[in-house]
């Protein structure tokens, strides 16, 4: 069946609220405004349900699509517009013809329908008006939701994860951990002498061995681990599936990596001291504060010691029969 102009148009339409109602829900697990984008989600979903029912229900009288049209396009414009005081200049300059043109096609295709000749040929061009600046909003908003998830979850100074995120990763691995028996690490590390180096260089250049530091750490860990600013000069490494012997070795191969950094990053080279528990996951019963204290003792074990070392907790005492948690 061949369609005519204004009903390409009308597909495209749908097509395209189709995608943005997909993009939105898509966005939902990783964005903030939750709620704003649902509302996007279902109101494009609505959109398209309505500009497409034509093609797959034929039967449909036209004044209920036409009904349809008139009170969501209008709902989804007034989502748009409502949201304009958020980002930046070049986001609300999107939105706005996005929605200019999202109005004027509604305006048209609904005037193609009840036959007015002067709308007739601006139904093909309109479309493809908001085909194309449509093309351009999706990538922007995508990116503005990456943005966002960006910011929510990494630190801003070393672009390592922040606590909260880090903490969140931890959680999720060390379920896994118990469930399979595999052993997880953590690792605690800590900038030596930071302070006299801030007293002696300045906040500026502070902040600079932060960052070379986070570079180090993150350069020299797996990509199945994850690292974090634990807080000031605190850093923290999840080691999955390492055992005490590899958790030992990852820690010195970072403690090697920062000593290496120097002139003309930052003005003089620092050291790290490193602590790390190991979450034997046989039988073991722990959670994520509890790893993470034994490993900030083993680090203060390491700062006694002399500093610019790794240091190892204590191996665990065998378990008795009241200690094991059978699956």
């Amino acid at each position: 069946m061949l369609l005519s102009k204004a009903q390409v148009a009308t597909l495209l339409f749908a097509l395209t609220a189709a995608s943005f109602g997909i993009l939105a829900l898509t966005l939902l697990g990783a964005a903030r405004a939750r709620m704003r984008l649902a509302l996007y989600a279902v109101l494009a979903l609505g959109v398209a349900a309505f500009l497409g029912a034509p093609f797959l229900f034929a039967p449909l009288a036209r004044h209920r699509v036409e009904v349809g049209l008139a009170a969501a396009l209008p709902l989804v414009a007034a989502a748009f517009l409502a949201d304009l005081a958020h980002g930046g200049r070049r986001t609300r300059a999107f939105l706005f013809a996005a929605c200019s043109v999202l109005v004027l096609a509604a305006l048209a295709e609904l005037a193609a329908r009840r036959q007015v000749l002067v709308a007739a040929p601006l139904v093909s061009p309109l479309g493809l008006g908001f085909v194309l600046f449509t093309a351009l909003l999706l990538p922007r908003v995508a990116e503005q939701e990456r943005r966002l998830f960006t910011r929510a979850t990494t630190d801003p100074l070393t672009g390592l994860l922040n606590r909260a995120a880090f903490e969140e990763r931890a959680l999720a691995e060390l379920a896994r951990a118990s469930r399979t028996g595999r052993s997880l690490a953590v690792a605690m590390l800590d900038v030596d002498h930071f302070k006299s180096f801030n007293d002696r260089f300045g906040h500026l250049a502070g902040d600079a061995a932060l960052a070379a530091v986070a570079r180090a750490v993150a350069r020299t860990v797996r990509g199945i681990d994850a690292a974090g600013r634990y807080g000031g000069e605190e850093f923290i490494v999840l080691l999955v599936e390492a055992d005490a012997k590899a958790a030992l070795h990852a820690a010195e191969r970072i403690r090697a990596a920062v000593a290496s950094l120097g002139p003309p990053r930052i003005p003089l080279g620092v050291t790290v001291s490193a602590g790390i528990a190991i979450h034997r996951g046989d039988f073991e019963r722990t959670s994520l504060e509890s790893l993470v204290a034994r490993a900030d003792a083993a680090l203060y074990a390491a700062k006694r010691a002399g500093r610019d070392r790794a240091v190892l907790e204590p191996a665990p005492e065998p378990a008795t029969p009241a200690d094991v948690r059978y699956r």
